[in-house]
């Protein structure tokens, strides 16, 4: 007799579910609370959807529990596993930056589609618009308790998402359930998102993006660094680079640790080489003002940035400014402190921390503590990096849970 499996989400880990438990003889229907599914995977990439990266590895997650396990969850359905079935179920695929694989249309509107055929291919049903209200294990069976109707199920996956993007329909509903269920959850932050400053001047360089490097400090500590293109913003600081390191000033804001963000405008150069090219540009323009004189090694906005910080017009021209204030505009361009107080919350970070304890599931992704309750993606304590990652997670995770639900 077919087992019957629920999955209740309708993101790209329930997806990758219900395809799996399915092909692998499961009767299987997806519940999801949104008025269709897979709309938080337009929203990926930028709208161009990067669905996994070739530089794949247990190092790229963080988590609070044993990087073994994400080790295995990528072995078991790798980046190669996942390109190989989108190319099976008709996708091109396309690799960008060396690394980030994206559908050759450069349009996640292409990825969903490619999975809402292959759900309809394999006959998962779909029901969309439905709120779980409650979840009951009786003699083995699940029942599930809607604002519609009551569904019956064998095995139930939740693939809920976690809190980020609450209009896709990520809203942390699942959390309540497995409270619930009395499943023990880490406190939820939200991770790969931007950082917030009370740092004055930041209307001044609002809107300039640079390479850079960041450093993230608590307790005056370094914890974490990265290097891309940064985001000066009118509340702090954005870009990949700082998405990267948000996470650790999430859980340190969490625990009221102090949390400071250092950025390095000139990352390839060393603080010497930059206060000579200052002092540079000051003597060969010495007869100019200073704002002048830094025109071409600096962006307008940050030559408007230091003349408020350091008082320019103290100075009737440039060969007049004091060595000590060219070391220690040096030393702002390569040391930028910002004082972090909180980071973006989550209707604009990228992906959840926190959730379901590796400890609580085992390797098929099922509770070690509810039989044929399995749980994936999102809501699980795994934060992938910025690249494909946190999709490829999903999708692993997914395939894995459904595979063994149906067995």
């Amino acid at each position: 007799m077919k087992k019957t499996v629920c999955v209740i989400g309708g993101g790209a880990s329930g997806i990758m579910a219900s395809i799996a438990a399915a092909k692998a003889g499961a009767e299987v229907f997806i519940l999801e609370h949104s008025d269709r599914i897979g709309k938080k995977i337009l929203l990926t990439g930028n709208g161009k959807c990067n669905i996994t990266n070739l530089n794949m590895s247990a190092s790229c997650f963080d988590t609070s529990g044993d990087g073994s396990f994400v080790e295995h969850v990528l072995d078991a359905f790798s980046e190669k596993d996942l390109m190989k079935f989108m190319q099976e179920n008709g996708m091109r695929l396309m690799v960008n930056r060396e690394s980030y694989v994206y559908p050759e249309s450069e349009a996640a509107s292409t990825v969903v589609n490619v999975l809402r055929r292959a759900l309809q291919t394999v006959g998962v049903h779909v029901y969309t618009g439905i709120d779980v209200k409650d979840i009951s294990l009786t003699k083995g069976k699940y029942f599930i308790a809607t604002n519609s109707k009551s569904f019956n199920a064998d095995c139930l996956i939740l693939a809920c998402g976690g809190k980020s993007f609450p209009k896709t329909g990520s809203d942390g509903s699942g959390f309540t359930l497995l409270e619930k269920m009395q499943i023990p959850v880490l406190p939820l932050y939200p991770a790969l998102t931007a950082l917030i400053s009370d740092k004055k001047g930041l209307k001044t360089i609002s809107g300039v993006r640079s390479n850079a490097s960041v450093t993230l400090l608590v307790d005056q500590q370094t914890v974490a660094s990265d290097y891309g293109q940064v985001q000066f913003t009118d509340y702090g600081i954005s870009g990949i680079p700082v998405f990267q390191v948000s996470a650790y000033a999430a859980r340190a804001l969490q625990k009221g640790k102090s949390v400071t963000a250092s950025v390095n405008l000139f990352p390839d150069l060393t603080l010497e080489q930059i206060t000579a090219q200052l002092k540079k540009q000051c003597k060969q323009y010495g007869v100019c003002p200073i704002e002048d004189a830094l025109q071409g090694f600096l962006h307008k906005k940050w030559i408007d940035y230091l003349n408020a910080l350091f008082r320019f017009s103290r100075y009737p021209n440039a060969k007049a400014l004091p060595e000590h204030v060219i070391m220690q505009i040096a030393n702002e361009l390569t040391d930028m402190k910002y004082t972090i107080t909180a980071v973006k919350e989550y209707d604009f970070c990228q992906v959840t921390g926190g959730g379901v304890p590796l400890r609580q599931i085992d390797c098929h992704m099922q509770s070690v503590s509810v039989p044929g309750l399995y749980i994936v993606g999102e809501m699980l304590d795994v934060t992938g990096k910025c690249g494909g990652y946190n999709l490829q997670w999903a999708f692993s995770t997914g395939y894995i849970a459904g595979n063994h639900a149906a067995t």
